[in-house]
């Protein structure tokens, strides 16, 4: 065996075992609604790859704290995989939002959510801000996230 071919071999079986577990067809969200429920999972875990995942190889995503679009699976895992400061967990809450089908293997979700992160003293840091994402159906039937803005809301 060559070595080229070997280190070809090598780093296919690392990307497998980097890849997560759900990342298949056969177990990516199969409706507009379950990608919006699997992007506020993955979120929670801070691991960028696994939330990247749910976006297209292409994707762009206007970041509630970037000054510029973040376009790409890599850069976009690298954006949800960032270190949180002085917080100690993340999550998202999905508020009031529509997802709605509005073509053939396209959809729309928009809304509210709002970025928890919990503080070393057990305190929540909240975060209120709104969302849009657009999603297609891949020609395997799984939804994906094609463009994604979120801001944060103002103050009253």
């Amino acid at each position: 065996m060559t070595s080229a071919r070997a280190a070809l071999l090598a780093l296919a079986f690392a990307l497998a075992l980097a890849a997560p577990s759900w990342a298949v067809a056969d177990e990516m969200p199969r409706t507009p609604a379950a990608l919006l429920e699997a992007w506020s999972e993955a979120y929670a875990t801070n691991d960028g790859p696994r939330v990247a995942a749910l976006y297209a190889e292409d994707a762009r995503l206007w970041g509630s704290v970037s000054r510029a679009q973040t376009v790409g699976r890599p850069a976009i895992a690298g954006y949800f995989g960032r270190v949180r400061p002085g917080a100690t967990a993340i999550a998202v809450r999905i508020g009031d939002h529509a997802t709605r089908e509005v073509g053939a293997g396209f959809a729309v979700a928009s809304g509210h959510y709002t970025f928890v992160r919990r503080q070393p003293d057990g305190t929540e840091q909240l975060e209120p801000s709104r969302f849009s994402m657009a999603m297609i159906r891949a020609d395997d039937g799984s939804w994906r996230i094609v463009d994604h803005h979120s801001s944060r809301l103002p103050a009253p």
